[in-house]
């Protein structure tokens, strides 16, 4: 036997031919078909673990044309049309199985063994490729609920800024942006302040001309209404130094 042709390496992997002599003798001395028979054994294992599972992700055009290029399938064939989202598993093996049917004649016969014995096959190829190639996950959406226009103090009259407050599943985030000389004896602190500036909470330190802060659950926009940044002077002392450079009121 000079090596495993494409039918008995795929049986092999999927573990029906485990008691043939023959095979197992010429897995012990072969390299290269005990390499390829343990690479679909990898992939029978996977897909074998996507069984429960009801839904995959669909994976964008690209996605697939790596999967086209690495099992040797038509380069003519064109995976822009196919839409994204979530899908039934058996949407998605009726795609891959299609695909198999179109294959080039370069493409391993193994395939067609592979596809129907496991029926997941093709959704573990997918995770692989996505796992392997980087496909970037969506952020959460955000939706913007507040925005400020930041007008200069009378100590800074040539600076400007502007706050804009996001929110999405992850909770609420401040971006704030400052066009103001930097100090060197001195920081930039964000606050929210209430309009009577009767009540402040700090967020942080802006570090450069911009930043993202994120607004507690359990502060009030309604009542905090006003973005206030400030120079601090570097003494140690937490509360407001009462040199604002820039200040605006959130407007939904």
């Amino acid at each position: 036997m000079e090596h495993l042709d494409p039918e008995r390496a795929a049986l092999a992997a999927l573990g029906e031919q485990s008691d043939d002599p023959e095979v197992l003798q010429h897995l012990a001395q072969c390299e290269s078909c005990r390499h390829e028979v343990e690479q679909l054994r990898a992939t029978v294992d996977v897909a074998r673990s996507t069984l429960g599972e009801s839904t995959l992700e669909r994976p964008p055009a690209r996605v697939w044309g790596a999967i086209r290029d690495e099992l040797g399938f038509d380069a003519k064939l064109d995976f822009t049309a196919l839409p994204t989202g979530s899908v039934p598993i058996s949407e998605r093996l009726a795609e891959v199985s299609t695909l198999d049917e179109r294959r080039s004649p370069r493409a391993p016969r193994v395939l067609s063994i592979v596809l129907p014995a496991i029926a997941a096959a093709a959704a573990a190829a997918i995770i692989t490729v996505i796992a392997l190639g980087g496909v970037p996950s969506s952020p959460p959406p955000a939706t913007t609920v507040a925005a400020a226009s930041l007008a200069p103090l009378p100590s800074w009259p040539e600076a400007s800024g502007d706050a804009v407050v996001v929110e999405s599943d992850e909770g609420r985030v401040i971006d704030v942006r400052l066009d103001a000389p930097a100090v060197d004896d001195r920081v930039r602190e964000v606050w929210l302040l209430t309009p009577e500036v009767d009540g402040l909470i700090s967020l942080g330190l802006l570090e450069g001309d911009s930043g993202s802060f994120v607004v507690p659950d359990t502060v009030d926009l309604d009542r905090y209404s006003v973005v206030d940044i400030s120079a601090e002077p570097l003494d140690g002392d937490p509360a407001h130094s009462g040199d604002s450079i820039v200040r605006g009121a959130l407007e939904s």
